[in-house]
């Protein structure tokens, strides 16, 4: 068993399906805690944000049966070069089940094969203590207090493709 991992996420498996303007209102019906709402954007504002010019792309996550748990943004900055998860979110009633880990490991395995993938980055508000123990157990370095805005936390990551040229 990997070193933060729970034994059910040993047996549960999800998915990450796009999210397209097919299945927006599934997307819109999830629910953040009361106790995170404070860090994150609406699910609205989220998904008004991104079109067929965006460089981020939202995912639902989906259990085996076809139930959508959360969702997780997908994407990559240029002009910094830089491959970002934007934004992670596990409906109320799905919290601390595993879903979120196991999105965040997909998600990385995703942009592990991209090309030129060298880290992956990801803002957390420095109040969120889940995110942080989170990502620590990841192995994301966090830089910065959270004073002046949100902490920067990278995962440095082995390409699973190389560059192309």
């Amino acid at each position: 068993m990997v070193f933060g991992q729970t034994a059910r996420e040993d047996t549960m498996n999800i998915r990450l399906r796009q999210i397209d303007r097919h299945h927006k209102e599934e997307f819109m019906d999830a629910n953040v805690s009361e106790e995170l709402e404070r860090f994150m954007s609406r699910n609205l504002d989220t998904i008004s944000g991104n079109g067929p010019t965006s460089d981020y792309a939202p995912y639902a996550i989906m259990t085996d049966e076809g139930r959508m748990v959360g969702f997780i943004m997908i994407g990559q900055k240029l002009e910094e070069g830089s491959y970002w998860l934007a934004k992670l979110m596990i409906d109320t009633c799905e919290r601390r089940k595993g879903y979120g880990t196991l999105a965040m490991r997909q998600a990385i395995q995703m942009l592990k094969e991209s090309p030129g993938c060298t880290s992956v980055q990801v803002t957390y508000h420095r109040d969120n203590v889940a995110a942080k123990v989170m990502l620590d157990h990841m192995g994301f370095v966090s830089v910065g207090d959270g004073k002046d805005g949100p902490i920067v936390a990278t995962l440095a990551v082995a390409c699973a493709r190389p560059q192309e040229s």
